[in-house]
């Protein structure tokens, strides 16, 4: 409980000596003989599978193949790689702030150099012979061309969609123009250029309507342009909605009632036929009276006798499911192949006697666009990397004494916390004593300590004053392979399993239970220690569009532009996730209840929270703190460029609807950027100063509406109730705050920079609301690197930068260095926040007075306590402050 305090506290003085989208148009030129030309064009059917078509067209005057000039940029393609050409050109364009931005299945994003050539530029990009398809965006106003990252400022052109580009041999070439979304051939280097006709979306609207999308517009005279077909069968066209007019999409209408389980096929008059697709009829009142489902029993359940194990899997829009059962979670096949039988609301489901703990098992589902194999979404445990779900007994998961847990934070609202967030790899690979180096385990190690002799790893927190650590994604992600851990690093955001643990941390990824028990031990040597667990949540993205929720239900789980198929990509990521659909938003409620129930845990930061709907949001707070009330929940809560509408969104401005539930500690937070900003300059730009490093007058009012918890609007256009913030300087994301520093302040000296750090820091812990620190902000943490050109640079996104880039250095923890005087200095604040509980009340009475050059008096008081604290950032004279009464 709160520690009661003196009704008054001596004055705190802080001062600070400073010196100074899917794109739908998918075209690919094949090969050609001297006369003709061949195109393929490959319509997606949204969850990876595609509707190919190919045409061959007579070339002007029946030249020969154009090939490029000798001296034109190119790039050979070795074995085992595509190529794939770019060619772009624009008007009124700085081409040297322009590249191609280009991502493929797990290769992370980043920008091509342009090359200048006949038509204008020339990227060509080298591709792994599997993969099928290549994310693209053409970008204007760069300001690091390609580079590795957004910095901000930077411009789509054509179309604010993503764009992709189908591999159909071992050259692809596609040409672009400036301003136009389109896709060319060309046979004659640019100078003629030939639009691809597409159709590119049939989506079933309602039960008697479809939807067609095509490129480029055409005019429908005569119903005999349109035929509906289900398979040998035509259907009868009623109404077709633009007869007469140019369009590029329209409604098509037929009088046989259509079933979502069936493939129809839609044929247009000059172009390919296309299958149609179940879309926007999700949204139906019909389809929600149908199809959703309020079960709880989705996934594998062992009988209560052992003797038998019941799969259940909703997949209304399948016409087959297949349960494919296998003895391990790798390289065996599978032993037996069953077929499930279709129950009520789109449920399959089968009971398989003589199947139990440790069998694996994956579904195989025949849907409109095609037969697909997928790990159960719901599934609790996998084997390697994640591909074949576990059938699990979870009570053989459970380390010794785990049902006697039961861990209490000590804390009576969320500002009582003082969060830490770490990477699990990164929390350990450094501590040379440590047996489990990288692993859950390592948090359990007691007795460690640096080559210097201080207390490293658990121990470390405890005496930091740490309550919770926040782990960045530990459920299953796709980037890491478990066979080989090392051989690549990733933060986690690409999420594979929702409700599996990661198999990279654990010691066996081979066995789905070693994962289980090892994260439960590493949960539960933190609650020994007195801390609390929070884990970073992605249900915003998956790790791409062909997951095994859409190879289940295409279409369903995402976000999609109705018109054009094009998935909505405000993550960035290219998948947007649709929270706001039934099924999805009670799957998010559903895993973290497993994730609160089974594991412990207490709190959830959510990944781009503001493109999750409120309402989900709001469900998502009941069932939390309806089982524990002590649980924090939080994150980014960024208003997004989402297709659901603004007042929609579980954003900073509408976070304050979210009620508490009774007897909760507090509701949804949100991470609070103006209070990072303020102090430190904008995340987004190295050089930019803040408050307390160089530019204190002008952040004064961001910084005073973080002191408050953003409780008292300060020009951010929001506010929220009972200071739910998390107030920080740093986080995974961008710079550290030392890096900061260095490029920002790096004309001070180390011992000014020192002092921005300390007045910084100690603004957090004085503040309403939550303070929040990135491991390893206390000692400093740097992330340095060398550039080609040999110039030192700082990391600023290193989700998948090396181990030696992310590691935290625990030797650096030497007595009266730099890095451990700031770790003392943290864990000096942390005691006096604790201590001193007035500063964590949300319900004290708080005023802040302006002195002079950014100086400001902060005077708190509270049934708790009293205090007075003046904060002066510059070398300037700060003024004076009288405290009345």
């Amino acid at each position: 409980m709160k520690q009661k305090i003196l009704k008054f506290i001596p004055v705190i003085l802080l001062t600070c000596i400073l010196i100074g989208v899917l794109s739908t148009l998918f075209v690919v030129i094949g090969s050609m003989n001297d006369d003709q030309q061949t195109t393929t064009t490959t319509t997606p059917n949204g969850n990876g599978s595609t509707t190919t078509t190919t045409t061959t067209t007579q070339q002007n005057g029946g030249g020969s193949q154009w090939t490029p000039p000798e001296d034109e940029y190119d790039v050979e393609a070795p074995e085992g790689y595509n190529k794939l050409t770019f060619y772009w050109s624009a008007k009124n364009v700085d081409y040297s702030k322009c590249d191609i931005w280009v991502w493929y299945a797990d290769a992370a994003g980043q920008g091509y150099t342009l090359h200048e050539c006949d038509y204008g530029m020339k990227v060509v990009v080298l591709v792994p012979e599997e993969v099928e398809s290549v994310g693209f965006i053409v970008r204007k106003n760069c300001q690091n061309p390609g580079g590795t990252n957004w910095v901000g400022g930077e411009q789509k052109d054509g179309t604010d969609s993503d764009r992709y580009a189908v591999m159909t041999g071992k050259n692809t070439v596609i040409y672009l123009k400036g301003g136009d979304a389109n896709q060319y051939c060309s046979n004659d280097g640019g100078k003629t250029l030939d639009i691809i006709k597409l159709f590119s979306l049939a989506g079933m609207k309602d039960f008697h309507t479809i939807r067609y999308s095509l490129t480029p517009k055409t005019t429908l005279n005569s119903y005999d342009d349109i035929e509906v077909w289900d398979g040998d069968k035509k259907l009868t066209v009623t109404n077709v909605s633009t007869m007469g007019k140019s369009a590029s999409t329209g409604l098509i209408t037929v009088e046989e009632k259509l079933a979502i389980d069936k493939v129809y096929t839609v044929k247009i008059a000059g172009y390919e036929p296309c299958a149609v697709v179940p879309m926007e009829i999700f949204d139906s009142k019909e389809f929600a009276d149908l199809y959703h489902y309020d079960g709880n029993d989705l996934g594998s359940y062992i009988s209560a006798d052992g003797k038998s194990t019941t799969f259940k899997v909703w997949a209304p829009t399948a016409s087959k499911v297949v349960l494919d059962l296998y003895t391990k979670g790798h390289e065996v096949d599978a032993y037996k192949h069953i077929e499930m039988k279709r129950g009520e609301k789109g449920v399959w489901e089968h009971t398989e006697a003589g199947v139990g703990h440790g069998t694996y098992y994956t579904y195989t589902v025949t849907t409109s666009v095609g037969t697909q194999q997928a790990t159960d979404p719901y599934g609790k445990a996998a084997g390697l990397n994640g591909n074949r779900t576990m059938v699990v007994d979870l009570s053989k998961t459970n380390p010794a004494g785990w049902d006697d847990t039961n861990f209490d934070p000590h804390i009576d609202s969320y500002s009582d916390a003082f969060i830490w967030e770490i990477h699990v790899r990164d929390f350990s690979n450094l501590i040379k004593s440590s047996q489990y180096k990288g692993k859950y385990l390592a948090f359990t190690e007691k007795g460690l300590v640096n080559e210097h002799g201080v207390p490293v790893g658990i121990d470390y927190l405890v005496q930091l004053g740490v309550t919770h650590v926040h782990l960045l994604p530990v459920y299953d992600y796709a980037t890491v392979d478990e066979s080989k851990p090392d051989e690549k690093f990733n933060w986690g955001y690409d999420p594979k399993n929702y409700n599996v643990p990661e198999g990279s941390y654990s010691t066996d990824p081979y066995n789905g239970e070693v994962r289980i028990k090892e994260y439960k031990a590493m949960v539960q040597a933190l609650h020994d220690a007195g801390i609390g667990v929070i884990m970073d949540v992605v249900y915003n993205h998956t790790y791409d569009k062909n997951s095994s929720f859409n190879r289940i239900v295409p279409y369903y789980y995402y976000r999609y532009d109705k018109t054009s198929g094009a998935n909505s990509s405000a993550s960035g990521c290219g998948n947007d996730t649709a929270s706001e659909r039934y099924m999805f938003g009670k799957f998010m409620v559903d895993s973290v209840t497993y994730w609160l129930e089974e594991y412990n845990l207490d709190g959830f930061r959510f990944d781009l929270m503001g493109l999750h709907d409120l309402e989900t949001m709001k469900r998502v707070e009941k069932a939390v703190h309806t089982l524990n009330r002590n649980a924090i929940i939080y994150g980014e809560a960024w208003t997004m460029g989402s297709t659901i509408n603004g007042s929609l969104q579980a954003n900073q401005g509408n976070i304050s609807k979210i009620p508490v539930t009774n007897g909760a500690i507090g509701s949804v937070a949100v991470f609070n950027d103006a209070m990072r900003d303020g102090l430190k300059g904008s995340t987004f730009d190295g050089a930019s100063q803040g408050y307390i490093n160089g530019s204190a007058a002008p952040n004064t009012t961001k910084v005073k509406f973080g002191i408050q918890g953003g409780m008292v609007g300060g020009g951010t256009g929001w506010t929220v109730p009972n200071a739910m913030v998390i107030n920080y300087m740093s986080c995974h994301d961008n710079y550290t705050l030392w890096d900061k520093f260095s490029m920002a302040n790096g004309n001070y000296s180390v011992e000014d920079r020192l002092r921005m750090n300390r007045i910084g820091a100690a603004l957090l812990f004085i503040s309403k609301g939550t303070p929040f620190i990135q491991a390893g902000e206390e000692m400093l943490r740097s992330k340095p690197y060398y550039d080609k050109d040999g110039k030192l640079q700082y990391d600023h996104n290193s989700y998948n930068s090396s181990d030696e880039i992310n590691n935290i250095k625990w030797d650096n923890l030497k007595p009266g260095s730099n890095e451990y005087n700031m770790m003392l200095y943290y864990r000096g604040l942390a005691e006096m926040r604790k201590t001193y509980t007035v500063l964590s009340d949300t319900k004290a009475v708080m005023s802040i007075a302006d002195l002079k050059n950014g100086a400001i008096a902060i005077h708190t008081k509270s049934a708790e306590g009293e205090a007075l604290i003046i904060v002066n950032p510059s070398s300037s004279y700060g003024g004076s402050y009288t405290l009345n009464g």
